[in-house]
């Protein structure tokens, strides 16, 4: 937890410690280094996994994968072109500042299991090109910051999460909003900002083995999002909807729940209109597989958010099989099947 941290805060400051003492940050490095080894070899069998059940039967060590993102990012010198840096402006101001003592930070010893930070494991449902791995982290970390800081309000959230990649210099992402022609953005060659805000969005909502916020924020946020550039975040989310739903026989079953009442509000919000063709194929397959109960748990959910006779008016004739046959009704605990005059006068 503490280590994940000081890595994740030396891939921000690294370059400003390195112009005042690289002795220091590689001293630090080196014992980062040594835990790390360490940690690998005692949790060999214990390492984090994802949400996905396909994933390295060993799961996913995330400090070796960081401690791989810093050794790289030292080798360039600790320059990142992602992480912004305003302060490089009053540089003669803060020379001339004073210069004060920071406290020791002192660490706690002993924490209940609860109170440890949950290191965060972003989904990848896109590819992404192997060589913009540094960027992408230190991107996704950025948004996942602002998802975080601005729970409050999801209006504010969205508004400033669709305003990050200004921060940074214009070749580090491609962005679908501002290009002239976003169709010909390739996320396989190129990092896709609005991708990388799904991503994001679906961490946390798939976090285990509890998201950190309720669920109903991520979905509100995702309607924000969706409002404030109609045309591509749709897209962009269905995209990211249609690789979970692919993955979804290997996806933990509290993940999949999570991930079905997501999309039944978020389809509610926008008249039921969903690609409903690209679910025929679930039609066809037995009434057990995971792909057909999540779409059938999900069209449940979408009549008892409207009414059955809209939801089947929505869906191909192909997929009606896929809602109930009746509407969903009450089902009471004691029903009272007759009763006399007396007991109906009190009633």
């Amino acid at each position: 937890c503490f280590v994940y941290i000081a890595m994740t805060t030396l891939l921000w400051a690294g370059q400003a410690l390195k112009e005042l003492g690289s002795g220091e940050l590689e001293a630090r490095l080196s014992v980062i280094e040594q835990y790390v080894d360490v940690h690998g070899k005692v949790n060999a069998d214990n390492t984090l996994t994802t949400v996905l059940h396909d994933a390295p039967t060993k799961g996913a060590d995330v400090l070796a994968y960081m401690l791989s993102i810093m050794r790289a990012v030292a080798d360039d010198g600790w320059a990142i072109d992602a992480v912004c840096a305003p302060y490089t402006m009053f540089a003669s101001e803060f020379a001339q500042a004073t210069q004060h003592e920071l406290p020791a930070l002192e660490l706690p010893v002993d924490l209940p299991a609860s109170s440890y930070y949950t290191l965060p494991e972003f989904l990848q449902l896109v590819p992404h090109p192997s060589e913009y791995t540094v960027r992408r982290f230190i991107m996704m970390d950025f948004i996942a910051d602002t998802v975080i800081q601005l729970e409050g309000n999801r209006k504010d959230c969205a508004k400033y999460l669709m305003q990050i990649h200004g921060l940074c210099n214009e070749d580090v992402c491609s962005v679908m909003t501002t290009a002239q022609h976003p169709e010909d953005v390739d996320p396989e060659t190129s990092l896709v900002f609005e991708y990388m805000v799904a991503e994001v969005l679906f961490s946390f909502l798939t976090q285990l083995p509890e998201s950190q916020f309720r669920e109903m924020y991520y979905t509100s946020l995702a309607i924000e999002l969706r409002k404030a550039e109609p045309q591509i975040l749709a897209n962009v989310l269905e995209t990211a909807v249609d690789n979970i739903v692919a993955r979804i026989p290997s996806m933990d079953v509290e993940c999949s729940n999570r991930l079905s009442n997501w999309l039944a509000v978020y389809i509610s919000n926008f008249g039921y209109q969903w690609d409903w063709a690209k679910w025929e194929s679930a039609v066809s397959e037995q009434d057990d597989t995971p792909r057909r109960r999540f779409m059938q748990e999900t069209l449940l959910k979408l009549v008892r958010l409207s009414y059955l006779d809209r939801i089947k008016l929505q869906l191909p004739e192909s997929c009606v099989e896929l809602v109930p046959v009746k509407a969903p009704t009450h089902n009471f605990k004691y029903t009272v099947q007759s009763m006399d005059e007396r007991t109906r006068e009190v009633s």
